[in-house]
């Protein structure tokens, strides 16, 4: 510097002004004497101004510090930050050093040099974010992760996995003896194992393992430790994550344990089906022999008595006698008819391709030879088919069929109908079967196909109540569905889908 000036301007043109950094000197009462060519840039008339008014308010309280450990001969760094609408737009790291007078030690002013830093500051915040991301991540999957560099005695572990282990760094220093004594007494041989695997052959391992925190409770961990070797193929750290499985091993138990309630319940109810079954057939048994045998022995005995004496009965006993003929027959149907509903329950449907048209006119064939004198419309759509099993579809079309016949026999003449409808669901086939007889009211539908339900009185037309039932089953075992519209005296359809 010359003897001239306190501060040689031209001295710091030459050394600072192409500078990239932004340089400033100024006198000790902070008067700008010197600005390079990026510091004008930035701050047009700068050489007008004191330096503090050029900083942000809220720099300037570390510019005075800076000032001041300048004053007494040392230099000293601090940020600083640009302002934009958004909020900070750049970041400078300013140095304050002092610019001594020519030839002795008193300080003459300040030199600030500020360089910007904004990428590395900007690279600094995505880091910073990025932990933050790692760490909420970690907290939200339960995973922890560890560093062991196996020259030191202790490994690095991230904040969750303390929280995992129910530890904090200040109560606990991760080791791997202290890590043994918290696995569970049953795995720790099995951690001991693939650790050993990893040290001598390399191989990474992955397994599940239960631990106890310090307050007993125990927590299930799933655990993956990987190798990491050098140039040399020497393993000089293993890194790891370990993750807190606890809710959902404690999941599994709750389903494993539902599952065997469940299979508990199923086989007891199977055995329940079972022995319901085997007193089914029993029952069935006694109704085929203990009661249809007595059944025929009163209707022959009343025939016997009737044909047997030389001298007319009186009325009075032929009248007795024909009631009891009639209840005899009343109850043989009756038995036949629960006959065939037990049947229905148990029997192994065989499936095969069925012409309903021929089985329909079968059955109605046999109906009008049953009756020549009734006068009767008969109308079979062509070309029915549907797949189900044989016997038990023939005795759904019987029972149906016979109702048609039975409740149309008071009409002057009688119209059946049996054709295709529209089905209800995709893949299912729908028929009816239609008559004009006698009806019924729509209020009663739901007792139509529960056992021994009539809509009609016995005294107008015969029937036992069990024949529906047998159809509704019938038609459930092979997976649809049947229901009826009607209305009294306007006849009856009945529809099903298979």
């Amino acid at each position: 510097m010359s003897s001239g000036e306190p501060i040689d301007v031209q001295a710091l043109s030459w050394a600072l002004g192409a500078s990239s950094s932004l340089a400033l000197a100024t006198r000790r009462d902070r008067t700008v004497v010197f600005a390079n060519d990026a510091a004008r840039a930035r701050w047009p008339g700068a050489t007008a101004a004191p330096l503090d008014a050029l900083f942000p308010d809220d720099a300037r309280g570390a510019l005075a510090a800076a000032e001041a450990a300048a004053l007494a001969g040392d230099s000293k760094t601090f940020e600083w930050g640009e302002h934009g609408p958004a909020g900070i737009r750049g970041w400078f790291i300013c140095t304050v050093s002092p610019l001594r007078e020519p030839g002795g030690e008193a300080v003459a002013g300040f030199l600030c040099v500020s360089n910007d830093i904004t990428e590395q500051k900007r690279t600094e915040l995505r880091l910073r974010r990025s932990e933050e991301l790692m760490v909420d991540t970690q907290g939200v999957a339960h995973l922890g992760t560890w560093d062991w560099d196996i020259s030191q005695p202790h490994a690095t572990w991230s904040a969750e996995l303390y929280r995992i282990y129910g530890l904090t760094p200040e109560t606990y220093t991760p080791s791997y003896d202290a890590y043994l004594g918290m696995v569970h007494p049953d795995d720790r041989q099995r951690v001991i194992d693939a650790t050993n695997r990893v040290f001598k052959e390399h191989i990474r391992y992955s397994h599940d393992e239960r631990i106890f925190r310090p307050d007993g409770s125990m927590r299930y961990l799933h655990t993956w430790a990987h190798p990491v070797l050098d140039d040399s193929g020497k393993l000089t750290r293993l890194v790891g994550v370990c993750q807190d499985i606890t809710d959902q091993k404690l999941a599994e138990e709750q389903v494993n344990q539902l599952n065997a309630d469940l299979e508990r319940r199923v086989a007891e109810r199977t055995r329940t089906i079972e022995n319901t079954m085997r007193d089914v057939e029993a029952f069935n048994a006694t109704l085929s022999h203990d009661l249809r045998a007595p059944l025929s022995v009163i209707q022959l005995s009343c025939e016997v008595i009737l044909r047997s004496t030389a001298e007319p009965l009186p009325a009075s006993v032929v009248d007795n006698l024909a009631r009891i003929q009639r209840s005899t027959v009343f109850m043989t149907a009756l038995v036949n008819d629960l006959l065939t509903l037990a049947h229905v329950g148990h029997a192994t449907i065989e499936r095969t391709d069925l012409d309903l048209s021929k089985v329909s006119e079968e059955i109605l064939a046999d109906l009008k030879r049953s009756t020549p004198e009734r006068d009767a419309s008969i109308r079979v759509e062509p070309g029915l088919r549907c797949v189900g099993d044989p016997a038990l579809i023939r005795a759904a079309m019987e029972n149906l069929l016979g109702n048609a016949w039975k409740y149309s026999s008071r009409v002057p003449r009688a119209e059946i109908e049996v054709g295709a409808a529209t089905a209800t669901r995709p893949g299912a086939r729908a028929f009816f079967v239609r008559d004009n007889g006698a009806g019924f009211d729509m209020n009663e539908a739901k007792r139509l196909f529960a056992p021994f339900e009539r809509l009609h009185k016995s005294s107008e037309f015969e029937g036992t109540g069990v024949g529906l039932t047998a159809v509704h089953r019938i038609i459930e075992r092979h997976g649809g569905r049947i229901w009826a519209e009607s209305a009294p005296g306007q006849g009856a359809a009945f529809f099903f889908e298979l």
